[in-house]
């Protein structure tokens, strides 16, 4: 029974009705250094389009786009989300179009197949391929001028649960190609809960092969199990193996939001529908929900504004001082250079020997 609610809770929540990105009013990106308020939205009206796979030639995921109207030049945020992108990207509608309105182009890719997290790289790898080649042809297709230039130089590789688990093997067998951050939200390692697929992409005690600015967030009541008796993030596969793998020579923030759930930042109907597949805060609201989303939201734009803009500290303060957050959390960070971070990746090949080992 436990396998049947982890095979079909994908297709149930892809029953669900597409949300279909806001146009967010247009407003005055405040001075970097002063008034800074990553919870709200950003200047950006957004346009948001569908790319079905089952139409499009070269591509077998389909792609969510959201991507600022104005013209100008944007880093491109491929968002890898839960069960390895087998949940629908509009079930994190709120939270992308938020990192999209502060000026990001966001790709989220996605398909309906029980495939493990590493199977599904070569996938993954196709798509990049044909977004690099196809993608902005498609942007002028649903509306999006030819002033808005996608910067594929500059790749945010973000991840979800299993989703972080797709992406660092990514980076762990392909390099860095052009990845210069990365954000894990709540991730998980392996196949399934239960540890059956022997399927890993973290081994204890083993740092990664790869280092770049970093940001995790975990969620308090990750490993809190679920109605299936199964936690979503257990310990032993979540969180903290994550973050103990970094080299020490990331910049690395490592936030835990410390009354919230795996799946709470989910858009309504998706984080409804799941109940309490995961385990779950009941003392948590409907506004608490929104505030989060819009947390998880921020967060994400304020480490990309912290590795991008001048007056680094005014960004990074906000990563590191649980004050000026907008829920109850605690946080942690790695400086190894006493300096501001700035977008890069190394990596060394997986055979090799590597020093910091």
């Amino acid at each position: 029974m436990k396998e049947r609610v982890l095979t079909f809770l994908p297709a149930i929540l892809a029953t669900l009705p597409v949300c279909r990105a806001r146009s967010f009013d247009p407003r005055t990106l405040p001075d970097p250094s002063h008034d800074f308020d990553p919870y709200q939205p950003g200047p950006h009206d957004l346009i948001h389009f569908q790319v079905k796979s089952l139409f499009t030639a070269g591509l077998n995921q389909s792609l969510d786009v959201w991507v600022p109207s104005s013209p100008g030049e944007y880093p491109l945020m491929y968002f890898l989300d839960g069960f390895a992108m087998g949940t629908p990207p509009s079930a994190y509608a709120q939270v992308l179009s938020h990192v999209a309105s502060h000026g990001a182009v966001v790709v989220a890719p996605w398909a309906m197949t029980m495939a493990t997290p590493e199977h599904k790289l070569p996938s993954l790898i196709t798509t990049m391929g044909w977004a690099e080649e196809q993608l902005v042809e498609k942007m002028v297709e649903h509306g999006v001028a030819e002033e808005v230039v996608v910067d594929f130089g500059t790749l945010l590789g973000a991840g979800h649960s299993a989703g972080a688990h797709t992406l660092v093997a990514l980076l762990k067998t392909e390099g860095c190609g052009a990845f210069k951050a990365l954000v894990l939200l709540d991730p998980v390692d392996g196949a399934d809960p239960m540890g059956i697929i022997p399927e890993y992409c973290i081994t204890p005690g083993e740092l990664l092969n790869f280092a770049l600015p970093t940001l995790h967030l975990a969620a308090g009541f990750d490993p809190v199990p679920g109605f299936s008796g199964l936690a979503c993030a257990p310990d032993n596969l979540s969180n903290e193996r994550f973050w103990h793998a970094l080299r020490p020579d990331a910049h690395r923030w490592s936030i835990n939001a410390t009354d919230y759930a795996h799946m709470d930042f989910l858009d309504p109907d998706y984080r409804q529908m799941s109940g309490d597949f995961c385990g779950a805060n009941d003392l948590i609201g409907e506004q608490d929900l929104y505030t989060y989303r819009k947390f998880v939201g921020g967060l994400i734009t304020t480490f990309l504004k912290a590795l991008t803009e001048e007056n680094c500290e005014t960004y990074t303060t906000l990563l590191e001082d649980t004050s000026t957050m907008s829920i109850n959390a605690t946080s942690r960070h790695v400086n190894p250079t006493s300096r501001c971070p700035h977008l890069s990746c190394s990596w060394v090949p997986e055979s090799t020997d590597a020093p910091w080992l």
